[in-house]
């Protein structure tokens, strides 16, 4: 039998899933499209009914297009802003709305973070509505008081998310779209009231104070500071703790997967939880209670480590396949597993097949389930120690060949020892897993559950000290990665291709690979030439700070201001990733309250507070220096505002630059004393500003 007959499941699962991505994409809300969508099914079953072995391959189309277009309607069904209760249908201009507080707040420096779902709202008379909106409680004595469920009435106009301000940034805006919330609020004491507390899911309430106790078990009992940021994070999903630092010294040694509960932590779990009640193989039913048994620990970890998005759908993926090894017959195949368990995912939240982690997790088990086993089989030694550690070696490598386009693209970096650093995480992992179960059920008699406490502390200490080391390596991260969504399908692609060919073993089939590797390299040339001739201004939208660059080639002179280069989240989050789709390799760093004078460099000359460069002069002003007569840019910040209503009245500068430091009451103020017949304005309140000068 062909692979496609072995595995029907995958036949349902890739077009449901083209119909999903393909609704949210086109964002079509139109009822005609359940009606092709039942045509579509009901001309399928009738077919299928009425046809012969011989004739039903060529239904298989019409099978396709049904599951396609149920895909694409039921995703919009499921899409809130469509349905006709969804706040932004009534306009958004309502100032008071019910809301209940619908996920845990996250401390930020000056205000809680958290979501909201809207119940009611008042206009002319109270309706009722539902969706989702951000929200930010200014951090005051009230507002570390409120918690998941509590149900609040609020007095504020909502606000339309903005889109990315920087060239190439993260789109939080469709981040959020993606997560069906589309409006914010920021929330001051006042604007706000507690209605009633404890109002949400009963559940989650549920595993909120659980994993808060099971957190309090392993302060309690000898677990402290990075060492219980690390091991709560591992055991219960708790990463609020967890500081910038320590996030990148996983990430550079290939080690962050321990530090979200997910799929490794599930699995773990489930291997615990078999050789505990393998027992019950022996005994009348015990197949199937041994299944209820798994999947009822599975979904109380899920319960216990505060139910996110990825421990669910880990769960949910680990309890299809306990079914189909436990209770069905363990030579169902995985894939059909998979791709069900995705299924249901899906039908869950269709909005899922965009969140990264489901397309890591899924990937990186067929990844494991594929290669693994093809691994394995080609090194073999007698001693257990060692074939444990090729073990290791097989699955780090096998998940990693399966997941580095994906983690290329979304992170734009690669840990080269992940494979060294996996020989000590995942035992690791393990033991700190099963010791931690250990506490937490011995934490409420007292005493040995100390011993486990002080062996996790230790363990963790050790696992830190070792990520410190890998991240210390010479070239231990490869950085500045940029793979755009095509060159991402076409290195999977190749890998598919080198994978079939080592498998079938046939020259056909290896001379394709090389082709497609051939074309791959060219379009990489193709690239690097492209960026060696590029030439460009880009005056960045960075809130309250000022940022220039003017990039010649693969050099970039980014002139900033102070504090903006060491801030490695802010140059993380609107800079860097600009340098990586353009491949600047060469930085040069200026700090704007402090250009030196008259100094030329290879592509640039500063000269009295002027930025001269090949085919442009900016002029940063400042009354103190003496200022270019006609400047082709001149650059407005918000400390050095005194004397530009003078100037403005006896000077038409061509371009006047607002960087995002001047505040918009100051615009407004000197928006008005510029004549916008002369002189072009550009606010960098909103949006960056560009100029190709090729």
């Amino acid at each position: 039998m062909s692979f496609w007959q072995n595995h029907p499941g995958i036949k349902l699962v890739i077009p449901f899933l083209l119909g999903i991505i393909t609704s949210i994409e086109l964002e079509i809300n139109s009822s005609a499209f359940l009606i092709v969508s039942l045509s579509f099914l009901f001309l399928s079953a009738f077919s299928f009914y009425f046809s012969t072995y011989k004739t039903r391959k060529k239904i298989g189309f019409l099978f396709f297009l049904s599951l396609f277009f149920t895909g694409f309607t039921y995703s919009s069904f499921r899409t809130e802003k469509f349905s006709p209760n969804h706040f932004s249908q009534h306009g958004t201009s309502s100032n008071y709305f019910i809301v209940t507080i619908s996920d845990n707040l996250q401390e930020k420096e000056n205000s809680f973070k958290t979501v909201l779902s809207l119940t009611q709202f008042h206009e002319d008379s109270i309706s009722i509505c539902t969706g989702k909106v951000l929200a930010y409680f200014k951090k005051d004595s009230v507002s570390k008081l409120l918690k998941y469920g509590d149900k609040l009435l609020i007095k504020n106009k909502l606000n339309e998310i903005e889109s990315y301000r920087n060239p190439n940034q993260f789109d939080y805006q469709n981040y959020l779209n993606l997560n069906q919330i589309n409006y914010q609020v920021f929330l001051r004491k006042g604007d706000y009231e507690v209605l009633a507390e404890e109002n949400g899911n009963s559940v989650f309430s549920f595993s909120q104070k659980m994993r808060q106790k099971l957190y309090g078990y392993l302060m309690n009992n000898g677990v402290e500071g990075k060492q219980l940021k690390v091991a709560s994070a591992l055991l219960l999903g708790y990463r609020e703790n967890l500081d910038k630092e320590l996030v990148k010294s996983y990430a550079s040694a290939g080690a962050m997967h321990v530090l979200a509960v997910s799929g490794l932590h599930v699995g773990i779990l489930y291997l615990l939880l078999t050789r505990i009640f393998s027992f019950l193989k022996k005994v009348k039913n015990g197949k199937f209670i041994l299944t209820i048994l798994i999947i009822s620990f599975l979904w109380f970890y899920a319960i216990m480590t505060g139910l996110s998005a990825s421990v669910m759908r880990a769960t949910t993926m680990f309890s299809f396949i306990v079914i189909g090894n436990e209770l069905l017959n363990r030579k169902t195949s995985i894939y059909n597993t998979l791709a069900v368990s995705a299924i249901i995912l899906m039908i869950i939240n269709p909005y899922i097949v965009y969140q990264v982690g489901f397309q890591l997790s899924y990937v990186a088990v067929v990844g494991i389930v594929y290669l693994q086993p093809k691994l394995n089989r080609l090194f073999y030694s007698r001693y257990k120690l060692v074939r444990g550690v090729w073990a290791i070696t097989c699955v780090s490598l096998a998940a990693q060949i399966a997941t580095f386009p994906l983690s290329l693209h979304y992170f734009h970096q690669f840990p080269t020892y992940f494979f060294i650093s996996n020989l000590i995480v995942i035992p690791a992992a393990f033991c700190v897993f099963y010791l931690g179960v250990f506490l937490f059920v011995s934490a409420p008699f007292g005493g040995i559950s100390l011993v486990a406490g002080k062996l996790i502390n230790g363990i963790v200490w050790v696992l830190n000290q070792f990520v410190y080391w890998t991240e210390s390596l010479t070239l231990s991260l490869i950085e500045e990665i940029e793979f755009t969504v095509f060159e991402t399908y076409f290195l999977y692609g190749i890998i598919v291709s080198v994978l079939y060919s080592l498998f079938i073993r046939r020259i056909q089939y290896v001379r394709f690979s090389l082709v497609l590797i051939v074309l791959f390299c060219c379009m990489q040339v193709a690239q690097q030439y492209q960026f060696s001739q590029q030439k460009y201004l880009t005056f960045y939208s960075i809130n309250k700070l000022s940022a220039l660059e003017y990039t010649v080639g693969n050099q970039t002179y980014f002139i900033s201001s102070s504090g903006l280069k060491s801030d490695w989240s802010m140059m993380m989050f609107n800079v860097n990733n600009h340098w990586n789709s353009h491949n600047i390799l060469n930085k040069h760093y200026l700090n704007i309250d402090s250009l030196p004078s008259d100094t030329v460099f290879s592509h640039l000359r500063i000269a009295n507070n002027v930025i001269l460069i090949d085919s442009a002069s900016i002029q940063v002003f400042d009354v103190v220096h003496k200022l270019f007569l006609k400047p082709d840019y001149l650059w407005i910040k918000k400390d050095k505002l005194k004397g530009l209503s003078r100037y403005l009245k006896n000077n038409k500068p061509q371009n006047i630059v607002f960087d995002s430091s001047v505040p918009r009451y100051k615009l407004d103020y000197y928006l008005p004393l510029i004549d916008s017949a002369i002189t072009r304005v550009i606010c960098l309140d909103k949006k960056f500003h560009k100029v190709n000068l090729e």
